[in-house]
This record gives structure tokens, sequence and C-alpha cells, in this order.
């Protein structure tokens, strides 16, 4: 085999993985449709704002990347896809058209002897009554499921760890497939001994997935929950009081800051997948459904503060998905979200920060807010 490992899809995602399998001394090659992307890729002049990714992939070696498909995985011991499947709210939620289609693709060519590893986000049930019957030519060729946690933003630093909650996740086909990628993981992160490798049944970690974004999801909830029953009880202090929550070793000081509520591209959508999945089997989802709910009624509290202000321009600023993100990411940002309802409501909304944040907004809210570009 010329490759250990090829990456299907090297977005900025599938990139930062292949750059970070390749720096573990790795023959990594990457597959994309894109022809320029691909050169820019190849001739190291793709300049990415993901922070760290430009850089590192300057250092690469053992990288390459190709358009074409059929090459790169015949001969590539271990194929990963990161392809997208975004939300379409159909019948299984996330939208696998595209990995159903790389699955058809490599069973079309009839492999044999490969270790296949979904690393996309997919609905429980995925692998085991679709994928595996999408790739039927393919003999002795398993598929297993490896999502990681990791966000737009800080995604290197997120890979380099194993992800950022020390928690690798393996969903693998047989026992040789497990001990494959805990030997990778092991490489990549180099010794750390607060990295946790969990092996499991692609079916089990095709839930625990969810269940690591939905519960985070329940702690914003419930930390605001607190946080608002705190902002109307006389003499209460909602930081002190989460402060003290955190310390609670049954707790934990992750996502138990009260603030503004979650968005981004996981959470709002693993929340509702693992309701949907949940309601499928006949057990109702109360949890991840109060989440969202608490999620909703706590944004309109913020909003009718805000509302009562008495100052003529309500200003927001660092406006991406999550506080602080190095890239101009605004999916279900909680603040846009708020910002918008006052808008419709009728208030003056001015929107500053970066000038590649304020194009992002500009394209979804168009003029329903004024902007000032700030470094």
């Amino acid at each position: 085999m010329e490759y250990d490992c090829c990456v299907i899809g090297i977005g900025r995602l599938g990139l930062c993985f292949a750059v970070t399998l390749e720096n573990t001394g790795l023959k990594v090659v990457g597959v994309d449709v894109n022809h320029e992307y691909v050169n820019k890729i190849n001739t190291k002049q793709l300049h990415s704002d993901e922070p760290e990714l430009s850089n590192a992939l300057k250092l690469t070696k053992n990288f390459t990347a190709t358009t074409n498909l059929n090459e790169a995985v015949i001969n590539s011991r271990n194929i990963f896809i990161l392809v997208a499947t975004p939300t379409d709210g159909g019948k299984y939620y996330y939208d696998h058209n595209c990995l159903s289609d790389v699955l058809v693709k490599l069973n079309n060519l009839e492999l044999r002897d490969k270790s296949i590893i979904i690393n996309s986000t997919v609905f429980p049930g995925y692998i085991k009554h679709i994928g595996n019957v999408l790739l039927d030519k393919c003999e002795r060729c398993t598929l297993s499921y490896n999502p990681a946690f990791v966000a737009q933003g800080d995604v290197m630093s997120g890979y380099k760890t194993g992800g950022w909650f020390g928690m690798v996740l393996i969903g693998a086909a047989n026992d040789e497939v497990a001990d494959k990628l805990t030997q990778l993981y092991k490489n990549i992160v180099k010794g750390r001994d607060d990295v946790n490798i969990c092996i499991m049944t692609p079916e089990s970690a095709e839930i625990c997935k969810l269940a690591s974004n939905c519960f985070r999801t329940m702690k914003i909830s419930f930390a605001n929950m607190i946080g608002d029953i705190a902002d109307k009880t006389i003499g209460a202090d909602k930081h002190d009081i989460c402060n003290a929550l955190k310390s609670d070793k049954s707790i934990g000081p992750i996502c138990m800051t009260p603030g503004y509520g979650f968005g981004g591209p996981c959470y709002p959508r693993d929340n509702k997948a693992l309701a949907m999945y949940s309601a499928k089997l006949g057990i109702r989802p109360l949890i991840p459904r109060a989440v969202d709910d608490y999620n909703d009624i706590h944004h309109d509290i913020i909003t009718k503060k805000m509302f009562e202000s008495t100052d003529d321009i309500i200003e927001f600023e660092n406006v991406t998905y999550k506080p602080n993100c190095a890239v101009a990411m605004i999916d279900k940002s909680p603040k846009l979200e708020v910002a918008y309802a006052l808008s419709r409501m009728g208030r003056c909304v001015k929107i500053k920060d970066r000038y590649s944040v304020i194009i992002e907004v500009m394209k979804e809210y168009g003029d329903a807010f004024t902007y000032e570009t700030i470094n």
C-alpha cells in the first residue's frame, strides 16, 4: 500500500485531521472534488483562518491531496470519511446523501481488506442498517464509527488532544480495528494521561456521540435557568451560585457558567437528533426537548430585558457561534438570535465585530442591523 491512511473530505475538519495523522509519522492522502483547492494544498499555498492549520500544512512531508478517489482508496490501508452530514430534519434528521454516495463509490470498486471509518456525525442505526448494506460487495472490509469532539476555530488543538473533552470515541467493527485506532490516537496525544479512549460497538458510539453533546447542552440550559431564578431573587448572585456548583465533583465546571444559551453547528442539531431517535424507539424524549425549550425561553428572557434598555442603540460584540471563535462562523449564534429578535421588535441594533464576521452576518441578516467593523 502506498498510503497508511486516506481521508475522504478534506474541508476544514478533514484537512486538520489528515495533517494530524501525518504528524504522527503516517503517509496520508486526502481526497476532495475541487481541483483548485487540491492544487493549493499540494503547493502549500492554502491560507486558512483556522488557527495553526496553514503552518501545520507547510510542515507536512508525507501528505498529498488528490481528486482521484479510486486511486487514493485502492492504495490506502485505512479509509476515513469526513464529509458533510448537514441537518435536513427528515427521517434520519441528518442528510446522509453525501456520505452514502461515498460508500456506494467504494462499493463499486469492490474493495478488499480495508478498514473504513466514518468520522462524520450520523443518526443512530446508520452504520448497521445503511452503511454496511451499501458496502455489500466489499470483502473483508469493516465499517466503524469514530466521531471527533472538536470545534471550528480550535480544530487543530482539539485533534492534538484527541478531542476537547478528554474522550476519544471508537465504535469499532472488531477487536483488530479497535487496537489499530487505539494505537493511532495514542500516537496523536503523545503520552497524555488525561485522554480516555473508549471502545464500544458502532451502535453504542452513534448514541454516545449525541449523548455527550446533549449532556453539555443540558448543563448550559440548567445553569441559565438557575441564573434566571437568581436574577429574580433579591440578594442572590447567579455567578456565586454557579461557581459553587462548578466545585461540586458530581457536576464539574464545564458548561456551568450562566450567560447566553447554546448554538453552533453541533449542539442544537445533536440535541434534536437524540430526541428524534428516542421518540422512534417509543421513549419520550422529555429531557432533550426540555433543554431545547429552555434555551429558547432563556433567550426570550434576555431579549425582554434588553428591550427595556433606555439606550438608543443596542450593541452586540463577539457574535460568532461561541465566544472568541477564531473563524467567522455564526451558525445558530445565541447573540444573533437575541439581536434579531430585538430588531424585529423595533429596536435599533448594531453589530460590532471583525470584518469577516460582519460579512457573514450581512449575508444572513442583511439590513436588520447596523454594522461597525472592529479589529
